[in-house]
């Protein structure tokens, strides 16, 4: 490395053995910014004081990173028990020999400081100044899975990485050895990590010492302290904002910046065709909200459906851009595995920051908690639930979470999602997804049914659409795309409700045909009636809005605007009475339920009176159609709706 910026006419110092400092390229010769240090084992380390990127350091004397390594094809960290870790120069590793060992890396671990990093490149810059460092195998976030009884007692520092996933795994290191050994954290004067901090020519005593939570600040490497410590911050060196909303609808946060949400709701009712409705316009800057014109960069993890038959060509049918959706995959010893929260956090959370990925889609949720843990304990799953809500703040984005509702739901989607109430407790923003059981199109229902810091009013009608779409193949696939119709005048807790009383009658509950009834009395005299006043008067019979809309819509009701300022009145729709109506005799065989055939009207006291009983239990006629008895306009249940109103008055009829 030397000889090679000598033959560019750069001016170089040797130091000592291993070290030197060099011009920098493009500066004056008096400029001896670039150090340049021999780590003693596989390469040489560069730094440039004047923050010039280091690729463009080496490209300008004719070099790049792989000629830094000893060996062009990389290095091999041999460990005491015979696991084998290969880094390629591009930073790639994998593993080989006893991938399930325990031991720490190097073996002569017997001083009394001992310098904890993160990999093994730190550990050998820190031997080139004469202390004794060890890492966990596979970098961030595994150093549960290591045998650290060769640090017990002994004075630890934990060098920590300057990123997302370097914080997590300082705090687990000392977390883990808590009470075990005296433990103090620090971080690199220079760069990001103790190899930059060795490289730039720094000793262990110019280390920054880190206030951590878990104890109080390292005031020199020789005197650490350890231990936990609690304080008392006053709210005056607190920063309060105001919510910044990743997805708006109807002018209203949805769902917030920093925050776990979840899509809730039993299988077929669309949360994951709404899952990557919602990655795909984060993709290309159409979510309405924070990211609107700024496309951003999506991670989905999909353990249930196939990334080459479901979710790839269902992201193509939402419109995605592809290049901004990536899909992160765990591999174990060259075979891939299942994301777990507990193993691959930290890792997924610097990749994630790294690529600038805003958006994280884990479809389900619960599939990243591991076989071992009891979905019904709270605690449990609480620690592996609330890294996911830590990620989202570290990335200052979002992660949407699929969740599937239980059975016995009783209206409640918070409460109702499988396993333990974490999930729902942990959430910021919760949605209700499900088939609409009265709908003759196929309709669903979405309502935001959690709302930490904003609006619970959302309730959306639905439908999954046919795509055709060309796949990489060239054969075409026909997916479900996910199509906002409009309001709803329902929940999804309405509709997990009526699904769930022992009386409702495919799909139609009890409180609604009440409803019906109890407006047709009110507006049964033909004329016009406030509607202001109504909903009044429904809201002291007990009549939810959203129930007493549905009876509007229901029986038809005719809505007009008067007056100034302009008031709202609601009337029946006119229809023909019972002796304007021609009397319709049914065909022969078709008997009446005393088994007599029988006209639908008859004459009592000389005028033409409807047969209720017999009228409302006939074979219903289609929406659209007139009623065979009063001409009246047919329900979406077939019925008519003047027939139904003076049913409910009748006393022929219970």
């Amino acid at each position: 490395m030397i000889d090679r910026f000598r033959e560019q006419g750069l001016n170089v110092r040797e130091l000592s053995s291993g070290r030197a400092s060099a011009q920098a390229p493009g500066h004056s010769s008096a400029d001896l910014s670039i150090t340049i240090t021999d780590n003693g084992f596989d390469r040489v380390l560069v730094h440039s004081h004047a923050g010039e990127d280091l690729a463009d350091v080496l490209s300008a004397v004719g070099l790049s990173t792989t000629d830094l390594f000893n060996d062009p094809g990389g290095s091999t960290y041999e460990y005491p028990d015979g696991r084998q870790v290969h880094r390629s120069p591009a930073k790639r590793f994998r593993q080989s020999g006893n991938t399930k060992g325990t031991k720490l890396y190097r073996t002569d671990l017997g001083a009394d400081v001992v310098y904890v990093v993160e990999g093994e490149n730190d550990v050998h810059a820190l031997e080139t100044l004469g202390v004794a460092a060890t890492c966990t195998a596979m970098g961030a976030g595994k150093a549960h899975l290591a045998d650290l009884s060769p640090l017990h007692g002994k004075t630890v520092i934990v060098v920590r990485d300057k990123d997302a996933a370097g914080r997590r795994h300082a705090d687990q290191v000392a977390s883990l050895l808590d009470g075990l050994a005296t433990v103090g954290v620090v971080e690199a004067k220079a760069g990001k990590d103790a190899a930059d901090h060795v490289a730039a020519g720094f000793g262990v005593d110019e280390f920054v010492p880190v206030d951590l939570a878990a104890g109080p600040p390292v005031s020199s490497p020789a005197t650490p302290a350890g231990g936990r410590s609690l304080r008392l911050i006053p709210f005056t060196d607190e920063k309060d904002d105001v919510p910044v909303w990743a997805w708006e609808y109807d002018g209203k946060g949805r769902i917030p910046l920093g925050a776990l949400a979840l899509f809730a709701g039993r299988p077929g009712a669309g949360k994951s065709t709404g899952g990557r409705w919602i990655a795909a316009s984060a993709s290309t800057g159409t979510l309405a909200g924070h990211w609107e014109g700024k496309p951003v960069n999506v991670a989905y993890i999909a353990a249930e459906e196939s990334a080459k038959y479901v979710v790839k060509p269902g992201l193509r049918a939402s419109g995605a851009d592809m290049h901004r959706v990536f899909t992160p995959k765990v591999e174990l010893d060259g075979e891939e595995v299942r994301f777990l929260s507990s193993h691959d956090m930290a890792e997924l959370t610097a990749l994630l920051i790294e690529n600038q990925v805003k958006l994280v889609v884990v479809d389900p949720l619960m599939s990243t908690i591991g076989s071992k843990t009891d979905i019904n304990r709270n605690n449990e799953v609480r620690s592996l639930v609330e890294p996911w809500a830590k990620l989202a703040e570290n990335i200052d984005g979002v992660v949407l979470g699929i969740a599937h509702l239980n059975k016995s739901s009783n209206g409640d989607v918070v409460a109702g999602i499988n396993g333990s109430s974490a999930f729902g407790e942990v959430a910021r923003s919760v949605f209700g997804f499900a088939k609409d059981p009265e709908s003759d199109a196929g309709d669903r229902i979405m309502s935001q049914e959690k709302n930490s810091i904003g609006e619970e009013d959302l309730a959306l009608t639905y439908r999954i659409e046919s795509q055709d779409v060309v796949t990489d193949s060239g054969k075409t696939a026909e997916v479900g795309r996910f199509v906002i119709v409009g309001n709803s005048d329902r929940s999804v807790g309405d509709v997990l409700r009526d699904a769930s009383r022992p009386n409702s009658d495919g799909g139609q509950a009890v409180q609604r045909t009440e409803a019906e009834s109890w407006l047709g009395e009110w507006l049964a005299d033909g004329s016009e009636h406030d509607s202001a006043e109504i909903k009044r008067a429904a809201k002291d019979a007990e009549i939810k809005e959203r129930t007493l809309y549905r009876a509007v819509e229901a029986l038809g009701v005719v809505k007009r605007m008067r007056g100034r300022p302009p008031k709202g009145f609601w009337s029946l729709p006119k229809i023909a009475t019972a002796g304007e109506v021609t009397p319709y005799t049914l065909k022969p065989g078709k008997d009446g339920e005393d088994g007599k055939d029988r006209d639908y009207l008859h004459k009592q006291n000389g005028k033409v009176q409807h047969d209720l009983k017999f009228a409302i239990s006939a074979t219903p006629t289609s929406p659209g159609d007139s009623c065979l008895v009063c001409g009246g306009p047919i329900r979406s249940t077939g019925k008519c709706v003047q027939c139904i109103v003076h049913a409910a008055e009748s006393t022929q009829i219970a």
